[in-house]
């Protein structure tokens, strides 16, 4: 029987959420911090920041920016310490750490004279701490509305911490198409990175080909994740169906609100059409297969899915987002390097990821085994 902490939460899902908290505050570290150069000595009075005037220069989207940036890390504290010491304090030892380490972040901006330490960046990211911490208690299992997700979590999918990561990855895998200059699941996109030039030349062929290969292999290794997941077959495409269009929509949303791309929908081309389509009717012949094969192909998928966005040519016609191009530090070009990042390294953690299943899957729950 597994055992339940006083806010109804298991152990499991406790541990894994101390994990989140710790590999999201590296995440705004590093948000925090670029670029990484040009260190300097700062003023004697560190601290003078803190009771500086009101910035004369300042927007609403960096306001919003801010405090939605602290909402999940205070959420995730708030379960971490509210699981054992009630919700109560621990949405306060939340937003206490949540305030704490954005003192911390302003404090080292002052090494760097691209960055620039603001009272109202760390009210703002208290406040963010403050509502996520706050939103937390109402995910309990023990309350109204984190009982119906936790219902619904337990009904859709495997129990354990193994079957908690995979959504944590799928989840990740949204969160990649905010990834403002990649093409529709396009992760694991490395050349402009590492300065690699690009394999072949452009052809209309070639590019409608390559998009297609992409988004059909993307989507066939995150379906086939998910299958391995799901407890009742039944309810398969439902899930799936509602997964990809939350990604479709991630990305129209990242497009239209965060880029402000002129042509919203210009990255639906016939390529793209070509692999959802493709990729949906090949998930439906692989819903019946085993999980450790579901497992395998995806792997497998996702391989053949970074090397074809690899070897892919550059697409003459795309540009880059003007806003992307604007001089100096701001937040927009600081989240879009974060977006760029998790892109960029999701096939790795969800390879990491399979691989542990597939050799852990004889260990996990034998009555509904990954």
């Amino acid at each position: 029987m597994t055992e339940s902490l006083p806010e109804g939460y298991s152990p499991h899902t406790v541990r894994l959420a101390w994990i989140l908290a710790l590999a999201y505050l590296l995440v705004v570290a590093y948000a925090s911090m670029l670029p990484f150069h040009g260190w300097r000595v700062p003023p004697e009075e560190i601290l003078r920041f803190l009771a500086a005037p009101w910035p004369r220069f300042i927007t609403l989207q960096d306001v919003i920016v801010n405090i939605v940036a602290y909402v999940p890390l205070g959420l995730l504290l708030s379960v971490g310490w509210g699981a054992h010491h009630g919700a109560a304090r621990g949405a306060a030892a939340a937003t206490l750490a949540v305030l704490a380490m954005s003192l911390v972040m302003e404090f080292a901006q002052m090494f760097l004279p691209a960055r620039i330490a603001s009272n109202v960046d760390l009210l703002a990211n208290g406040t963010g701490g403050l509502i996520g911490a706050m939103a937390a208690p109402l995910l309990a299992p023990t309350q109204f509305l984190g009982g119906r997700l936790h219902a619904a979590r337990h009904r859709l999918f495997l129990d354990g911490m193994l079957a908690d990561t995979g959504l944590v990855i799928v989840t990740l895998w949204l969160l990649t198409q905010l990834h403002p200059t990649a093409q529709l699941f396009g992760t694991g996109a490395l050349r402009a990175t590492l300065d690699i030039p690009a394999a072949f030349a452009h052809t209309p062929l070639l590019a409608f080909g390559s998009e297609a290969a992409v988004v059909l292999f993307n989507l066939l290794g995150v379906g086939l994740m998910l299958l391995a997941l799901m407890r009742d077959r039944a309810r398969v495409f439902p899930v799936l169906g509602a997964v990809v269009a939350a990604a479709l929509a991630v990305k129209l949303f990242n497009t239209v609100a965060l880029v402000q791309a002129p042509a919203p929908f210009a990255w639906l081309t016939p390529g793209v059409m070509a692999g959802l389509v493709s990729g949906g009717l090949l998930l439906w012949v692989a819903a019946r297969l085993p999980r450790a094969v579901q497992l395998a192909a995806a792997a497998c998928c996702i391989v053949i899915a970074t090397t074809a966005i690899n070897l892919a040519p550059d697409n003459p016609y795309h540009s880059v987002p003007p806003r992307l191009l604007a001089r100096g530090a701001s937040h927009f070009l600081s989240f879009s390097g974060i977006a760029r990042a998790l892109s960029e390294l999701w096939p790795l953690l969800a390879l990491a990821y399979l691989g542990c299943a597939l050799g852990l899957r004889d260990r996990s729950d034998v009555r509904n085994p990954i």
